[in-house]
């Protein structure tokens, strides 16, 4: 019986046929309000964005005791349809007939969110279209895992978190390095005061854009999006542009009006981490500091920073550096420094200033990092009505920071001060403008 999907398995699969609908038998007449399991219930998951990040989303939740994948979408619809029929394939062999259909593909999220039999979604889109899928998910009833960063705008990452407290769904953050060994080492020794007081925290971050794939020099000539894909709602409220292959899947990173660059594509790991190890994620920044940015010259396609460092100040006084990733075997990395000597984690190694340090075993009481998958710990939650391990109103808060540093290096500035009552920015109308961004008509703002 297998227990794990190759991910190029599902990038060889074929499209699926048209799939007939099979519930759980939970799901009807058992009276158990949705989102609400006993320990016996099966948990209907539904994907929502079926490409890089949301095949191996596929694949984790596949393999998971417990979970049943019914429903994938996307706006590529012979993406979505790989989805299905890997998913169809995986419980075919789980049953042993080979024969077994039961994941409806869907191109709109809307439609997928219309069943009443799905307890979760997983959210794999890229970064505009977070919000408002999030917010439609928890109003229909549904828990949401969604990928980091929370939002692509602190407007929309209000929203997410507003509609979680209003609605009381579980809301995870794919921040999934909180869940890593690594990371939680460096965090328990800086909980438990192992590393005494705290005196620096750098957060080293890739720099560059991490363009895939072979893009052709300017001028580039007129696209047509292929039969399948839905360009038009992979928009959704993102300004109208010409089509463009090169742009989309993901590429779409490298463009404010779908994301930040590097900065939001990994303020929700380490400068989470550092973040979460400090105490800090509980808090918004109120200053962006030393902001530098460089970015593409006359690039028809991608305008996010491709070098940058900057500074976060928060109000009891602590900074957090976030400069590039360092040239020797460190790369990108999170380091705190303290009276007691340093930590420094990755997702290759974890380093300490000492044999001490590096041996020291937390006490008993002490904080533990108790996340060992980032997946399981947001199912868990989906059964318990626990506090996922990164919560929306943690990654809403992380988000902030990419924002706000994003809007500083946009508008030229060095610096932008941050109120987080209001949470805008107090000094620099120009730059305050940029944390929302522009809206295609008929799209409004999710609430």
């Amino acid at each position: 019986m297998p227990q794990h999907v190759d991910r190029r398995q599902f990038l060889r699969l074929g499209s699926a046929g048209a799939l007939s609908l099979v519930l759980p038998s939970w799901a009807s007449g058992s009276g158990v309000p949705v989102g609400v399991h006993s320990p016996s219930d099966s948990i209907s998951l539904g994907l929502i964005g079926c490409g890089w990040r949301g095949g191996e989303l596929l694949t984790n939740a596949l393999g998971t005791p417990g979970v049943r994948v019914i429903a994938v979408c996307d706006v590529d619809l012979v993406v979505a349809q790989r989805a299905a029929a890997l998913t169809d394939q995986f419980y075919g062999n789980v049953t042993r007939s080979g024969r077994y259909r039961s994941c409806q593909a869907f191109q709109d999220f809307r439609l997928l969110l219309e069943r009443s039999d799905l307890d979760a979604v997983l959210i794999a889109t890229p970064d505009h279209w977070h919000a408002w899928i999030s917010v439609a998910a928890v109003e229909r009833g549904k828990d949401v895992y969604v990928e980091k960063p929370a939002s692509r705008s602190i407007p929309e990452g209000r929203a997410m978190v507003d509609a979680a407290a209003r609605t009381g769904a579980v809301v995870q953050v794919g921040s999934q390095q909180r869940s890593m060994k690594y990371f939680q080492r460096l965090v328990e020794l800086t909980r438990n005061d192992f590393l005494g007081e705290v005196k620096r925290v750098v957060v080293r971050l890739p720099q560059g854009l991490n363009i895939r794939g072979i893009v052709p020099p300017p001028p580039l000539a007129p696209q047509t999006p292929p039969p399948g894909f839905d360009y038009n709602l992979w928009l959704g409220p993102a300004p109208e542009v010409p089509y463009y292959a090169e742009r989309c899947h993901y590429n779409w990173h490298w463009c404010y009006d779908y994301g930040g660059g590097q900065v939001s594509n990994w303020i929700g790991h380490h400068y989470d981490i550092a973040a979460w190890a400090t105490g800090l994620h509980t808090q918004f920044p109120v200053e962006i500091l030393d902001a530098k940015a460089m970015f593409p010259v006359a690039d028809p396609l991608f305008d996010t920073a491709k070098e940058y460092s900057f500074s976060v100040r928060y109000e009891t006084g602590r900074v957090i550096e976030v400069l590039p990733e360092s040239d020797d075997s460190s790369g990108a990395s999170v380091r705190i420094e303290g009276t007691e000597g340093w930590c420094e984690s990755s997702r290759s190694h974890v380093r300490t200033s000492s044999k001490v340090l590096e041996r020291a075993s937390i006490p008993a009481g002490g904080f533990r990092c108790t996340s060992t998958n980032h997946l399981a710990n947001f199912l868990e939650c989906v059964r318990s009505r626990g506090v996922p391990a990164c919560p929306v109103s943690d990654g809403h808060r992380i988000a902030a920071v990419a924002h706000l540093a994003n809007a500083a290096f946009r508008s030229g500035r060095s610096s932008v001060r941050f109120d987080p009552a209001s949470e805008r920015i107090v000094d620099a109308p120009d730059a305050d403008a940029l944390l929302t961004p522009p809206l295609r008509v008929p799209w409004t703002m999710p609430v």
